[in-house]
């Protein structure tokens, strides 16, 4: 690989984790604090984030806060209570946020469902315009269709 491919596998590692030496390692480097420190490094993440602000619409945000507020938590507590008989790549995960082990139990934190509804509601009532409850339903339609996904195995 050459540098620049280098460069952009750091970028887009480090954009996903935010961790400059996990982004480092991926990209074959050793100090990702000091690639964070170069100004090329800083202009390919400003461009990969200018980009990437563009790619996201009012309705992924939406349809996502729908997803967290009127989700299921089974495949977490799944996950919580019998991790070696399931397969994390097959579960549906997007409600958890934190998942701790330790000698005293096992730790479950799940996202705020009444924080992500005041979200919606708020995003909704100060929409453009457009009919808020029509923009909720479709959210919550295809919050339902991806849940339903997840679920069909």
């Amino acid at each position: 690989m050459n540098r620049k491919q280098d460069d952009g596998i750091f970028c887009q590692t480090y954009l996903r984790t935010m961790d400059p030496e996990r982004a480092a390692s991926a990209a074959g480097r050793r100090d990702g604090f000091t690639l964070l420190g170069q100004k090329r490094t800083r202009e390919h993440l400003e461009r990969m984030r200018s980009d990437a602000a563009g790619q996201i619409r009012r309705e992924d945000v939406l349809r996502r806060l729908a997803q967290l507020a009127f989700g299921q938590a089974n495949d977490a507590v799944r996950l919580a209570l019998r991790p070696e008989t399931v397969d994390p790549e097959r579960l549906e995960l997007s409600a958890l946020t934190e998942l701790k082990v330790s000698d005293r139990g096992v730790e479950i934190k799940l996202a705020d469902r009444v924080r992500a509804l005041e979200t919606l509601w708020n995003l909704l009532a100060c929409g453009d315009g457009g009919d808020g409850a029509e923009a909720l339903f479709q959210a919550l339609e295809a919050a339902a269709e991806t849940l339903e996904d997840g679920d069909g195995e």
